[in-house]
Formats: structure tokens, sequence, C-alpha cells
């Protein structure tokens, strides 16, 4: 059973998606991104705790912690502010659901509840195996994946050259034969931090879709236009966009680096 963890590192959210998971299946969880990122109605930089999308329609979660929102403890700009950030995503025509950490700890049973009522019984939605993406649906084992024999060699030569300290391949094959998977598998099989580019958005979602089903536990985030998911442990962009926010990443920030390269 997959078990994910937020990208903010949060054990609020953490417990969060395991109330989730419990409520609509492990695998559900994958569908949620975390600290998803937009902007407030004057621009600002902002991050949504999770998310849920389908086309244009999205869902927000936002997880409280008490102290942090008692407008008695904190000062009243971060508390206007918290506010401001939910009308935001109001105005934006996303539908908002909070939930608080005591709750969450002290009535596990009643949150499961309100979340099969919010969200499985959507009125847009129906059901949440309606409301999520078919195409992302379909979950598989990496480990038990039958790979083909070029597949097998290719991840055979990639372990051979890193342990001739060689930190640089080109993985040449045809169209269609698998290119993506087996990179994915190469970079679990190294296990950190992983930045995987691509120069269109179909090798984009192609490799969000890869990673997500052969690293399932693990966050994967994607990185384009008005997706900007920088936390997440599998990180998949765009060149461009990339290109455009070098400044988000530290130089040292990824472990593993890949390059989707357009057809020519």
């Amino acid at each position: 059973m997959p078990t994910y963890h937020s990208a903010s590192g949060s054990a609020a959210e953490d417990l969060f998606l395991d109330l989730f998971s419990e409520t609509f299946g492990a695998e559900k969880a994958g569908f949620l991104y975390s600290q998803y990122h937009f902007y407030d109605i004057y621009q600002k930089s902002r991050y949504a705790d999770f998310v849920l999308e389908n086309g244009s329609h999205r869902v927000a979660i936002e997880i409280y912690d008490e102290a942090s929102h008692d407008k008695q403890l904190i000062s009243s700009g971060k508390f206007y502010d918290d506010l401001l950030k939910q009308n935001s995503m109001v105005y934006l025509g996303w539908d908002v659901y909070r939930w608080a950490v005591r709750q969450m700890q002290t009535q596990p049973d009643a949150v499961k509840d309100e979340l099969q009522l919010f969200l499985g019984s959507h009125p847009q939605f129906k059901e949440i195996v309606d409301y999520l993406p078919a195409q992302k649906a379909k979950a598989l084992d990496g480990a038990n994946l039958e790979l083909k024999e070029h597949q097998k060699a290719a991840l055979k030569a990639l372990e051979q050259m890193r342990d001739n300290s060689e930190t640089i391949a080109l993985l040449y094959h045809a169209t269609g034969t698998g290119k993506t998977t087996t990179a994915v598998l190469d970079a679990k099989r190294c296990g950190g931090r992983v930045l995987f580019i691509a120069h269109t958005q179909e090798l984009v979602d192609q490799a969000t879709k890869r990673f997500r089903e052969l690293w399932t536990n693990t966050t994967v985030g994607r990185y384009c236009e008005v997706i900007k998911q920088p936390r997440a442990h599998v990180v998949c962009g765009s060149v461009q966009s990339v290109a455009l926010h070098l400044d988000e990443f530290k130089d040292d920030e990824f472990d593993y680096l890949g390059l989707a390269e357009k057809a020519t």
C-alpha cells in the first residue's frame, strides 16, 4: 500500500493524508497536490496545503493549527493575511475546506465522514473516483513490472556508469519504447530528489503520470505554467518554466536530473 507524505514535511498534513487514504484508499492520496502554488488577488505568491483538480475546477484543503490561527495569539496582520488567502481561493472559483489539527487527532472518524460527504458526494463529481482524472487511476508496482530486454540492458548500463563515477548518460531508444519508464526506475533506484524536465507539456504530463505510477511512496509535483510545486521529492517541469525560475532552486537541490528530449 503506498504511503504519501506532504511536500512541506508537516506532521499535521501527513495526518490528513492518512485520514484521506483511510477514507478513499491509499492510491487516491496520490492525486492530492501538496503545497499547491497560486497567486492571490494582489498577485502575491501563495501555497495551498492540498489541492484536487479536474480540468479548471479545483478543491483546496487547508489544515489549521488552532494556535497559529487564533486572533488572540497571533498578530492581526497574520490573521488578516490568512483570511485574504482563503478569500482569494474562493474568488478564483475554488471550493475550500478546512480542518483543524486537534479535530483530526481527537475526532478522526468525524473528519473521515466529512471528507466523504464533502468530496465523495460533491455535486459536480459525485464519486471521488469520477472526480479524479481517469488516465491517472491505474497503479503499477515498479518492482514487479515486466521490462523489455533493452530496458533491462539500459538500467544495467546506467548502474555500471555510476559505479565508474560517470554521471552523464544519453538514453537513446525509438519513440514509444519505454524510455520514460527506464528513467523513472533508474531515478527511483538512486532514491534522491529528482528534477525531470521536458520541452513539451505532453512529455511533462507523461513523466508525472509515470513517476506516480512507479514510485508510489513519494511526492511527485509539477513545475509548469500556473502549477508550480518545487518542494515535491520528484519535480517534473517544463524547460521553459524551470529556466525562468532558477532562483527558486539551490545548486545542490536535486540528486538526479533527467531531460526528455523533444523529437527531431
